[in-house]
């Protein structure tokens, strides 16, 4: 079965985040690059806005952090990569000296090298990310994400938020029909008895008995950061606004509770503050 590596690249404007990903595979739909190795497919993922680079990097076994010059921007994108925990490869601009000087503090100067090509495996998470769902004449309904788990051909899964058991009818990799994947792999999935109706708003799949949670104990909130009660959430995919009280984040929603990690933004951050809050490790 195909099994699949994600890759974010995080960059301060889109020329330099393509050129990046163009090193990287090619460019399909939604702006996604893919690269196939072996058994392996590499997806390289380049957003712009700061909700959706968090979002990406969530599902992302790994990174890459591009800067040309320093400025506030990459200040902040390189506190989303820290907040993230991957592995990554961090191209500092051409005054390294003093990105090493700024940056000090953070494990990500730890990652500064040439460019190279990395792959790390994706953790099973029991489910599969969703990103889209939409009809198909003759098909029926169709989803397109990650699957964060193994999948075959007709299992039956539970659609968050709303909770609906439905059956994968066939699964699809880069056009190609698949009898299952591993986690990682770029999907489409055919859904049997189900209309699109019944899951709209659709942001997983998850495997039976897997449980969820709208409750986080504990996270580490970056000194630079502004103080805040209402932050989003990123983790797995999901984005949820929450309120921090003291020790702990009460979610509006819910994620399984197989999620090791989150990423806390500030959206209403004070000025000449980062809207990077911190993380949560779960």
């Amino acid at each position: 079965m195909l099994k699949g590596s994600i890759t974010t690249v995080l960059a301060s404007n889109e020329e330099l985040a393509k050129t990046t990903a163009e090193k990287l595979g090619k460019k399909t739909e939604n702006n996604i690059y893919y690269r196939k190795i072996g058994d392996l497919i590499r997806s390289v993922l380049t957003p712009q806005k700061l909700l959706d680079q968090a979002e990406a990097l969530s599902i992302s076994s790994s990174f890459y952090l591009v800067m040309n010059q320093l400025t506030s921007l990459e200040g902040e994108l390189a506190l989303l990569a820290e907040a993230s925990g991957l592995k990554g490869v961090v191209v500092p601009p051409p005054d390294k000296e003093t990105f090493n000087k700024v940056f000090k503090e953070l494990s990500i100067v730890n990652m500064v090298s040439d460019f190279t090509e990395l792959d790390e495996p994706v953790s099973d998470l029991g489910y599969v990310y969703i990103d889209r769902a939409f009809n198909v004449k003759g098909v029926g309904v169709v989803v397109l994400g990650f699957a964060l788990t193994e999948v075959r051909a007709h299992d039956k899964l539970i659609a968050l938020p709303m909770k609906k058991e439905v059956e994968v009818k066939s699964i699809q990799v880069l056009d190609e029909d698949q009898e299952g994947v591993l986690p990682g792999t770029r999907i489409g999935f055919a859904l049997r008895n189900v209309k699109l109706e019944d899951i709209e708003g659709v942001t997983a799949l998850v495997k039976p008995g897997v449980k969820t949670t709208n409750v986080i104990s504990g996270y580490t909130k970056f000194k630079w950061s502004s103080d805040a009660t209402s932050v989003h959430v990123v983790a797995g995919g999901f984005k949820i606004l929450a309120t921090i009280n003291g020790n702990e984040i009460k979610l509006n929603g819910e994620i399984p509770v197989t999620i090791k990690r989150a990423i806390i933004l500030n959206m209403n951050a004070k000025p000449k503050t980062p809207r990077v809050y911190g993380y949560s490790l779960m």
